[in-house]
Parts: structure tokens; C-alpha cells; sequence
């Protein structure tokens, strides 16, 4: 565990969406089930993306439409095949274990992956956002590549290069 702890934690990205991250992991963050689970009284227990089944970490973050949507566009965008897990830990280590040579990296894609669709849920709860899969996936590219090109000095490729060839982008780092 201490090994994993160390690797999360040496992922570039801004500490406050490892934390997010990290209390995905722990199944710590406020969904709606979680919240109810602590006496927090809520409306309505349904995710605000597929209004089909309750709102649980691992429901809105890898097992909605939305987020299936927003992980096979991930995986396509990187070529590789998608992570099958909805437990919140078991998706994070297969995920960056998909291409051996690249996990710190692709630790940055899945804590982006992570924090746009939690970003996105609160912006539909709060402030009458509409769903959209696309953005979500955009938006966190666009954060995973400023990470990554602000933390790893040799990475010094353009968001376009990022966004259209990604594997091209990590060999040269």
C-alpha cells in the first residue's frame, strides 16, 4: 500500500484534484448515497446525469452512461482498450497500468478523468448545467496536458499534438 501511496502522490497534477482524487479512491467524496449515508438529508438519491440509479462514487464516476461515454472516449483517444472496473481503486490501478512505460502520466489523464466529471455533476446540481459527455472529456485533456507539460520539463508538445497524437506525445517525455 505504502508503494501505491508514493505513486499516487508523484503524479503531476495540482494537489488539490489529487486530493479529490484520493478521496474518490477512499469513497470519501460527498455523492448523494454518501451524503445520505452520514444523516446529510437529500431530495432525491438518483445521479443527476442518468437519473436512473443512485448516486454512489462508483455509479457516477465509472459506471453512468455519462461516464461510460467519457472513458470510452478516453480510451479511444489513447488507443487502448477501456478499464471494465466500476470499483474506484481497481479502475485507477488498471487504468494506469495499461501502458506499462507511461503510468505517472497516464495517473495525470485518470485523476483529469475524474475530477471533470465530478466538476460537471456539481455544475448540473448547481448551477442548471446541461449534461455533455464531450465537454467533460475536453476539458479534462486540456487540464491533463497543462499538468503535464507545467510538471515534466521535457514535455514541450502542444495541446494540439496532445489532443491528436498522445502516445507520440508521451514517448518524447
Amino acid at each position: 500500500m505504502s508503494k501505491l501511496y508514493s505513486f499516487f502522490w508523484s503524479i503531476k497534477a495540482l494537489p488539490v484534484a489529487q486530493v479529490l482524487a484520493w478521496r474518490v479512491l477512499e469513497n470519501k467524496i460527498a455523492t448523494k448515497v454518501n451524503l445520505a449515508w452520514r444523516g446529510v438529508t437529500t431530495d432525491v438519491l438518483v445521479c443527476c446525469f442518468c437519473r436512473l440509479k443512485e448516486e454512489s462514487t462508483s455509479h457516477l464516476l465509472f459506471d453512468c452512461k455519462i461516464a461510460w461515454l467519457v472513458w470510452g472516449q478516453c480510451s479511444a483517444w489513447l488507443g487502448v482498450s477501456s478499464t471494465a472496473s466500476i470499483d474506484p481503486f481497481a479502475h485507477f490501478l488498471q487504468f494506469c497500468n495499461v501502458i506499462k512505460s507511461f503510468n505517472s502520466v497516464l495517473g495525470s489523464v485518470w485523476i483529469s478523468m475524474v475530477r471533470e466529471i465530478w466538476c460537471h455533476r456539481n455544475k448540473v446540481i448547481f448551477k442548471g448545467g446541461v449534461v455533455d459527455y464531450s465537454e467533460i472529456f475536453t476539458l479534462a485533456q486540456l487540464k491533463a496536458w497543462s499538468w503535464v507539460t507545467s510538471k515534466i520539463p521535457s514535455a514541450c508538445f502542444s495541446f494540439s499534438d496532445w489532443c491528436l497524437a498522445p502516445l507520440s506525445c508521451l514517448k518524447s517525455i
